[in-house]
C-alpha cells in the first residue's frame, strides 16, 4: 500500500490546479497542498523519527491536515486529540501514547490552545517540545518546552502504523487504537467505491478531523478519490446548507442531518439539491424522513467504531431503498461478520440476535500498551466483540439494535432505550433525551428518560403518544430533569453517570 503522501504527489501531478480541500473559505490547491507537506515536513524532521508518537491539538484547518500527511511521510504516528478536552485530559494522552511532539493550533475561537499546552506539557523536566506552526507553515512557528528523554517504548508496534486514535467507553480511561496505513487505505477505497466517488466528485463533511470520522472518511477517502473536500470548522446547520448550495455538493459524511430537519427551513430541501449521497445512524422512520423531507435519494445506514477505521459496512447508494434505511450494510471483501451469544461466546446462526464481532485487515490489532484491554476486546480466535447487539443475514447484511451494556431487560422483554428515544424525540418533540434502565425488584428492569430542565412539557400528552406507538413495557416509567448530559470525549452521553445521579437523588423527578 502507498503511504499518504504518495497519493498526494499523485494528485498533485493529475489535478494540481483543482481545490484538494476547502474549509469554511480558506481552499488550497493539490499542488500547493503537496508542497505544503514537504515544507512541514522539512521542519519537523530534526524533532520526529520513525515511531515517534506526535500530538495533533488542532481545529479543521489546511495545517491539520498537510500535518496528517507530512507525520505519516517521516514515518511517525498521529495522535489525534479532541480540542474540546482540557489541558489536563490532553496531558493524560500524551502521557499514555509516550508522545514528546505535540503540534497545535496558537488560538482559535477565544482559546488559546497553545498557551495551555505549553503551559501544562512544556516545564524543564516534561521533555515535551509544544509547536504552533504558522498558516501555510511560512513565518515564526510557536515554541515551548525541549524535546529530551526517549519516548515511551512502543511495545513493539507493528510496521505501518499510521496514528493511535484515544476511545474511551462510557467510565474507563482512553484507549489508545491502533491503526495502520494500510487499515486506512483499505477502507478509503472501500468508501469511494460506496459512495461512487470519483476525481470531480464534490465530497462535504463536517467530521472531526481528530476523530476517525474526518481523518479516514473525509480526508484520506477524498485523497484516494482525488476529488474535492469541503469541511467546516465547526458545526452549524445553516452553515452546511450554505456550503451544499454555494460549492454544489452532491456526497455528505458526518453531517448531524437531524439538526437540519429541526431548522424547519423551507428551502432546505432546494437548498440540497444537489446531495445525492449521504449516511446517518437512527430508525428507519428518521432515516426514510432524510429521503422524503430532505430529498437525499442516497441516504443510507452504516455500521463501524473507531476499533475498524471507522465504515466496516456500507451500502451502495443504488441499493433498494428500504436494505439501506432498515439495515446497516455489507462488510467489504475480505472483512466479515458473525453473531454471537453474549453470554456463552458460541456464534449463532442467520437471524439470531446477539453480540456483533469482526475480524479482517481493518481491524485494529489492539491497543497501544493495554494488554489487557486487548485480552478483553479480542475472542480466542481472533475476532473483535464489539460490544453491540445485532442480527446477520443469510446474504450477509447486518442490522445494528443496540449497546449490549444499553440494552433494557424488563420482565423478560429486551428492547434498545434508541427506540424509546426516537418516538420521544421525533414524534413527542422533546429534543434531547436519555432512556436508561433502572433496577426494579419485580421487573428487574424499568425504563425511565432523562430530559432537559429547560423544557415545558405537557406530560400527559406525551404519555399518550407514546403509548400509541410503543408497547407497554417500553413507555418509561417516570422522567427525570438534567441541567446538562454527561458526555464521554466522544460526545456520548454516560448513561451510568446518570443512573448514580437518580439513585441519589441529584436529579428532580417530573413525572
Amino acid at each position: 500500500m502507498p503511504g499518504l503522501a504518495t497519493l498526494l504527489a499523485g494528485n498533485a501531478q493529475q489535478f494540481g490546479d483543482h481545490i484538494a480541500l476547502r474549509i469554511d473559505e480558506d481552499t488550497i490547491t493539490w499542488r500547493d497542498l503537496a508542497e505544503l507537506v514537504q515544507r512541514l515536513a522539512q521542519v519537523l524532521g530534526p524533532s520526529v523519527q520513525a515511531g515517534e508518537r506526535v500530538g495533533l491539538w488542532m481545529h479543521n484547518c489546511v495545517e491539520w491536515a498537510a500535518l496528517f500527511i507530512a507525520i505519516n511521510l517521516l514515518g511517525g504516528v498521529s495522535v489525534p486529540i479532541s480540542t474540546r478536552l482540557t489541558p489536563e485530559e490532553l496531558e493524560v494522552i500524551m502521557r499514555d501514547a509516550g508522545a514528546h511532539v505535540l503540534l497545535t493550533s496558537k488560538s482559535y475561537r477565544g482559546r488559546h490552545y497553545f498557551e495551555q499546552a505549553a503551559d501544562r506539557l512544556a516545564g524543564a523536566a516534561s521533555g515535551v517540545l509544544v509547536l504552533a506552526p504558522p498558516p501555510r507553515g511560512v513565518g515564526q512557528w510557536g515554541r515551548a518546552g525541549t524535546l529530551s528523554g526517549p519516548a515511551k517504548d512502543g511495545n513493539g508496534l507493528e510496521a505501518g502504523l499510521l496514528c493511535i486514535q484515544y476511545t474511551s467507553g462510557t467510565t474507563s480511561t482512553p484507549k489508545g487504537v491502533l491503526l495502520t496505513t494500510e487499515a486506512y487505505l483499505r477502507t478509503a477505497a472501500y468508501v469511494a467505491r460506496c459512495q461512487r466517488l470519483t476525481p470531480s466528485s464534490r465530497f462535504i463533511s463536517a467530521g472531526p478531523f481528530f476523530h476517525c470520522s474526518g481523518s479516514m472518511h473525509a480526508l484520506t477517502t477524498c485523497l484516494w478519490a482525488g476529488c474535492t473536500l469541503t469541511s467546516m470548522s465547526i458545526w452549524n446547520p445553516e452553515h452546511f446548507l450554505d456550503l451544499v448550495q454555494r460549492h454544489r455538493c452532491d456526497v455528505a459524511h458526518m453531517i448531524y442531518l437531524r439538526d437540519v430537519l429541526a431548522l424547519k427551513d423551507r428551502h432546505a430541501r432546494e437548498k440540497l439539491q444537489t446531495l445525492q449521497i449521504a449516511h446517518d445512524l437512527g430508525t428507519r422512520e428518521y432515516l426514510l424522513r432524510l429521503h422524503d423531507e430532505l430529498g437525499i435519494p442516497g441516504i443510507s445506514n452504516i455500521y463501524g467504531m473507531t476499533e475498524t477505521c471507522g465504515q466496516f459496512t456500507m451500502w451502495y447508494p443504488d441499493d433498494p431503498l428500504e436494505l439501506r434505511i432498515s439495515s446497516n450494510g455489507r462488510p467489504q471483501p475480505g472483512n466479515h461478520l458473525r453473531i454471537c451469544d453474549p453470554a456463552s461466546g458460541e456464534p449463532l446462526g442467520p437471524g439470531a440476535i446477539g453480540e456483533i464481532q469482526m475480524r479482517g485487515p481493518t481491524v485494529t490489532r489492539g491497543y497501544f500498551d493495554r494488554p489487557g484491554a486487548d485480552a478483553e476486546a479480542f475472542t480466542a480466535d481472533g475476532w473483535l466483540r464489539s460490544g453491540d447487539i445485532g442480527a446477520l443475514s443469510e446474504q450477509g447484511v447486518v442490522t445494528y439494535m443496540a449497546r449490549t451494556k444499553e440494552i433494557i431487560r424488563c420482565g423478560g422483554e429486551n428492547f434498545a432505550p434508541a427506540e424509546v428515544e426516537h418516538v420521544m424525540h421525533d414524534h413527542c418533540r422533546l429534543g434531547q433525551v436519555c432512556v436508561l434502565g433502572l433496577a426494579d425488584e419485580r421487573l428487574g428492569e424499568v425504563p425511565a428518560a432523562v430530559v432537559l430542565d429547560t423544557l415545558v412539557v405537557n406530560w400527559d400528552k406525551v404519555y399518550s403518544e407514546m403509548r400509541q406507538r410503543l408497547a407497554g413495557f417500553k413507555v418509561p416509567k417516570a422522567i427525570y430533569a438534567t441541567a446538562a448530559f454527561p458526555t464521554t470525549m466522544t460526545n456520548k452521553v454516560q448513561r451510568s453517570t446518570l443512573k448514580e445521579w437518580i439513585d441519589h437523588g441529584k436529579l428532580k423527578r417530573l413525572f
